[in-house]
């Protein structure tokens, strides 16, 4: 290590002092490392990487900084479960390591006649006490499970293998957060709003082929002069919301009730505002990296020639094979931005993605504001960025956005291109941030007709998929309906709720069963997730409390083995709910994926129950198939809040089912006239389809 200068407080480490610091930290964490903490070591690495253009190790440490603790929690809870089913699986746990280190080191012949000697034992006693160990030996761990643990398994060779395990139809993109000193000093409602930049990193594309993994680095929490900033609103908004929604219930006259929908439309109007901010200030053309892979591979190809031609023809000779992804993507996705969302992330790709090094050596010095010592090109300033770019390519940066440009109209207007804009894309499994696990990415105009899915992290995503790989076919896990159960209104308060809800599974799910105004036992709770194919609760919350007590005490992880698709209605069913001081997030998902349950569906934050009850009816008779004598969409619903439906129409238009979960769950949102309630309908897991013959 460096001296320390004994006459001052302040310690100049050197970067590579710096960096082995890290890697020392989290090389050496202990099996179970304090989540929050681990996090923000390998958020400092992968920042580190990013700057020094790894890519791959980049990935790998932002792979790492996500959901740590829920790693702790999946493998103390099967730890727990194990030891209480077999009286001897603490003994045995510790026999294979044991085994492997003697397999390992093998003795010497010297050294075994030597120990015969000095502690000699009868051939039998020997024998016996052989074939004891055998029977104890536990089975090797599946790599799946063992990737959950920490440990030098965990490292970017082994993120290559997993990625390529994965289905090749799945698109995946991790949202992080960058690392803030101010976590271990402020709280957490301090630190939530002091994000300046976020990093996208594309784990699988359907552009990268075998290049791996890239991450850009994009600025957030922009906001214009005499506005909130965008995530000071968010969270202003949906304190705003749970008051508005709190204080419903003693609204006692004609004004307080009309007040009340003023609310709520002025909270609408704002949620509609955040998202128009993602979009068109934060985001902007960078959205385009957030789409899933297109069902038609001819599109593919022609946007890859529509790019590359353009690169001859203007001789773009020196853009790097990264710089080439993100145009692929951002040309692909042009039909759906608007030209200066086109243009800003043209410049951005041109000038700020290009050879970091090359750049540095034409730096002069004249600027004032720009240092050769910078990390991140989009760091220094356009005037700049834009010398280089003209140094090295002989083009202005104006005739490259112009060349790009007219590439993306071609794609924009053409007639040729027209389906590209309605074309069916294969899911999106998003992997995002605790930090930013509240903003509703769903509804992002570049992604709001995709199927899209939220995962806690890489390990989790792949323990799930390895659970249940026998059931996927082309990258959806190939589910049934025959088996429903649902729990309503357990707490027994919201009776409209329950007569609507009631009405509906009676009519279209008729041969389900399940609790209406009365909590289930425990273990009859876990043995609803664990035996049915599609399990609905609506009542308040997430209803995992009432797994609490069944099957050991171990809570709804009990259901080990589920494959249910869980739909969760009450307010704030799947957010992430943090405690004191810098604990970890936690959720019902969270145990709902311990269990093996391939999809979750609920709520991020309060909602109210009939837009709920709309948008859970529809999602549930698209998804399903039924023998009811009309859609869902035709029956009458003038008296639905007392249960009772009108059957006798006629169906107003074709009805078109949904066999596929996330799209069924895209087209359900649209129920609801309020936006707040439709963003707030989030999926957690495994895409899921249920075979077309089935309906």
């Amino acid at each position: 290590m460096e001296d320390f200068d004994v006459f001052t407080d302040e310690i100049k480490f050197t970067k590579p002092l710096f960096k082995n610091i890290l890697n020392k930290f989290v090389k050496e964490a202990p099996a179970t490392p304090s989540g929050p903490n681990y996090q923000s070591g390998r958020k400092l690495l992968g920042e580190e990487c990013l700057s020094n253009g790894e890519e791959l190790n980049c990935a790998f440490q932002f792979s790492e900084a996500v959901s740590a603790t829920l790693r702790t929690m999946a493998v103390y809870r099967e730890e727990q479960m194990k030891a209480a089913n077999d009286k001897l699986y603490k003994i045995t746990s510790y026999i294979q390591p044991i085994q492997d280190l003697i397999d390992a080191n093998p003795i010497s012949k010297e050294d075994e006649e030597l120990l015969d000697f000095l502690c000699p034992k009868p051939a039998d006693v020997t024998e016996n006490l052989t074939e004891k160990l055998k029977t104890l030996r536990i089975e090797v761990e599946p790599f799946h499970k063992k990737y959950l643990r920490f440990g030098p398994h965990n490292n970017t060779d082994n993120l290559q293998k997993i990625l390529k395990e994965l289905p090749k139809e799945w698109t995946i993109v991790q949202l992080t957060a960058p690392y803030n000193p101010n976590e271990n000093l402020k709280s957490f409602e301090l630190v939530r709003t002091e994000i300046d930049s976020i990093y996208l990193t594309m784990y699988s594309n359907d552009y990268l082929g075998d290049h791996g993994p890239l991450t850009v680095r994009i600025p957030a929490n922009v906001h214009k002069e005499g506005t909130k900033p965008l995530f000071t609103e968010l969270y202003s908004l949906l304190d705003d919301n749970f008051e508005t929604i709190d204080k419903a219930q003693f609204l006692n006259n004609k004004r307080l009730v009309q007040n009340y929908w003023n609310r709520r439309e002025d909270i609408d109007l704002r949620m509609k505002s955040v998202i128009m901010v993602m979009d068109k200030e934060w985001l902007g053309g960078w959205g385009s990296l957030l789409t899933g892979r297109l069902v038609e591979e001819g599109f593919r190809d022609k946007i890859v020639k529509l790019v590359d031609t353009t690169i001859g023809d203007w001789g773009f000779i020196k853009l790097n094979t990264k710089q080439k992804i993100l145009l692929y993507n951002l040309i692909e996705s042009s039909p759906v931005l608007s030209s200066q969302q086109l243009k800003s992330c043209i410049r951005k790709i041109l000038t700020q993605h290009g050879d970091p090094d090359e750049i540095r050596k034409l730096l002069n010095g004249d600027c004032h504001t720009c240092s050769k010592d910078f990390r991140f090109l989009n760091e220094l300033c356009l005037t700049c960025l834009s010398r280089a770019f003209e140094s090295i390519h002989h083009f202005t940066v104006v005739d490259g956005i112009k060349a790009f440009s007219q590439a993306a109209l071609v794609v924009k207007d053409g007639e040729e291109w027209a389906a590209l804009k309605k074309a069916k894309r294969h899911p999106v499994i998003l992997i995002v941030d605790e930090m930013l696990d509240t903003f509703p990415w769903e509804t992002l105009p570049v992604l709001n007709h995709h199927p899209v899915s939220r995962m806690e992290n890489i390990h989790f995503l792949y323990n799930l998929y390895k659970i249940h790989e026998k059931k996927f076919v082309n990258g959806y896990f190939v589910s049934s309906s025959d088996v429903g159960r649902y729990v309503i209104n357990p707490d027994k308060n919201l009776d409209r709720m329950e007569k609507r809800m009631v009405s509906f599974v009676q009519y279209w799910c008729g041969d389900w069963s399940g609790h209406i105004g009365e909590p289930p036992p425990p273990d009859c709770f876990l043995s609803y997730l664990k035996e049915s194919d599609v399990f609905l609760y609506c009542g308040h919350g997430d209803g995992c409390q009432l797994g609490a007590g069944g099957a050991n005490g171990v809570g709804v992880e009990a259901a080990c083995g589920t494959t249910a698709s869980a739909l969760l209605s009450g307010c704030g069913s799947v957010r992430l709910c943090r405690g004191e001081g810098r604990a970890p997030p936690a959720a019902s998902h969270h145990h709902l994926h311990v269990a093996g349950c391939p999809m979750v569906i609920g709520m991020l934050w309060e909602v109210t129950d009939l837009e709920v009850d709309k948008m859970v009816s529809t999602l549930v008779s698209l998804y399903v198939p039924s023998k009811a004598a009309h859609s869902w969409q035709s029956v009458g619903k003038a008296k639905w809040s007392q249960g009772v439906l009108d059957t006798e129409v006629e169906d107003k238009s074709p009805f078109v089912p949904e066999r596929e979960l996330l799209r069924a769950l895209c087209r359900a949102r649209g129920s609801s006239s309020f936006v707040m309630i439709a963003s707030s309908m989030v999926a957690r897991g495994l895409p899921v389809r249920i075979p077309e013959d089935d309906g």
